[in-house]
């Protein structure tokens, strides 16, 4: 509380809401304690117990508001807890209650360690990252103390005690069903390992400027276009050219191009990036002035249209339109220009018309509307879009290709040197 921050993010983002939780909750374990002393037991547990039913519900209430309205990310899918965890989704819950039921200072370090780190990772995928550790550890704990008490119940001997016999044959089947649950835990673990074998092959070993894909006769393509982009840049560009892109690339331009860019990952200032993307949504007329503003020499963009990949900067496009209308030079730009009379957006004939001729459209389209794509569909297919595009005849005038990948992935303009312009 006691480091100034730029702008209201600390009070608006999820990300920061739990911290202002624990502040509340210090200040409410101060009025508990204040109370205490000042009531007589009776009064003080009525009290507790009023005000409990009040703070679950009023935080219970605040909290499904702000999930709803303030999150900046969609929640992650079960399918993606699913697809990482696997059996540890149903293992946690159980090692949550083992943690319960014996609260330690380690155990409650790993429930609040369990439950933070949950809440965060359905806030945003990426911070899976930080839920995968408690949920081995907690599943690990859930694992062995089923094992542990199921264990117990195989008979491994001859009950001598008559007492003893007698009990424990008031449990119908006890050591069959025991034994059927340890071989059904054996089972999911050797799923479990398979499972996280295949998932570690197939989605999280390759690099991410690596794309791979299968062909239709079963074999691997590789898509190397980002390292090609990179290294041309690196190569055929002064050391002091500038690169304007999305904030996406940022870090892999600077690291493999080693060019200065505009914006990356890192990039806090909301007007820097506003300016990026009022650029990409604006007229190409318009653009150029922005882009010389900026001092901008180069202008890359991802493109998909050709290989179907589907993380390209048209799918982007609408949060560029967004972020480029919420400052003040960006009021010009409406979300709603960009879709059509019918509230879709396209990118064929029927898309909106300042969509068809806004920066960012003709620098992934240019020439694209002699290309064919896919047998029985006409030039200019988009694979990604499946449509037809609108805007095909178009030449750029403040911008030249400079280079274009072998799979059209990445193109490269050089923006023009305009000087007498408005002359």
């Amino acid at each position: 509380m006691q480091i100034s921050f730029v702008g209201f993010q600390p009070v608006q983002s999820s990300e920061h809401m739990l911290a202002l939780g624990v502040f509340g909750l210090c200040q409410i374990h101060a009025l508990v304690d204040y109370l205490r002393n000042k009531l007589s037991q009776k009064d003080f547990e009525i009290l507790f117990r009023a005000l409990l039913i009040v703070v679950v519900t009023t935080s219970c209430t605040v909290g499904g508001i702000l999930t709803i309205t303030v999150s900046e990310h969609q929640p992650t899918s079960w399918s993606s807890f699913y697809f990482d965890l696997q059996i540890l989704v149903f293992l946690f819950p159980s090692g949550l209650y083992f943690c319960f039921s014996k609260l330690t200072d380690s155990n409650i370090f790993l429930i609040l360690y369990g439950v933070t780190s949950l809440y965060f990772a359905g806030v945003m995928v990426r911070l899976m990252l930080v839920l995968a550790p408690v949920m081995c550890i907690l599943g690990g704990i859930g694992a062995s103390s089923l094992l542990v008490t199921y264990m117990k119940q195989v008979e491994s001997g001859k009950v001598v005690d008559k007492k003893a016999k007698k009990f424990e044959n008031n449990y119908v089947l006890r050591s069959e069903i025991a034994t059927f649950f340890i071989i059904l835990m054996c089972v999911l673990f050797f799923s479990y390992t398979l499972h996280c074998t295949w998932v570690t092959a197939e989605a999280y070993s390759s690099p991410s400027i690596v794309l791979s894909a299968r062909s239709p006769d079963g074999g691997r393509m590789i898509f190397d276009d980002f390292r090609e982009a990179y290294y041309w840049l690196r190569m055929n560009t002064p050391e002091n050219a500038k690169v304007m892109s999305w904030w996406d690339y940022g870090y892999q331009i600077t690291a493999m191009a080693n060019r200065t860019i505009l914006v990356d990952n890192n990039t806090w200032n909301n007007t820097h990036i506003s300016r990026v993307g009022q650029a990409m949504a604006s007229s190409e007329e318009k653009a150029y002035e922005i882009m010389r503003e900026l001092d901008v020499n180069y202008v890359l963009v991802i493109f998909g249209g050709l290989t179907g990949y589907s993380s390209d900067d048209i799918n982007k496009f609408l949060w560029m339109v967004r972020i480029g209308g919420s400052t003040e030079k960006g009021k010009s730009i409406t979300e709603w220009d960009y879709y059509n009379s019918a509230g879709e957006f396209r990118v064929d004939k029927d898309g909106s018309p300042i969509l068809l001729n806004c920066l960012m459209y003709k620098m992934c389209y240019y020439r694209f509307g002699q290309v064919f794509t896919e047998g029985g569909k006409p030039s200019g297919y988009d694979r990604v879009r499946n449509m037809e595009i609108g805007n095909k005849d178009f030449e750029l005038n403040t911008l030249e290709e400079a280079y274009t990948t072998e799979h059209w992935l990445v193109r490269i303009y050089k923006v023009k040197d305009l000087r007498n312009r408005g002359a």
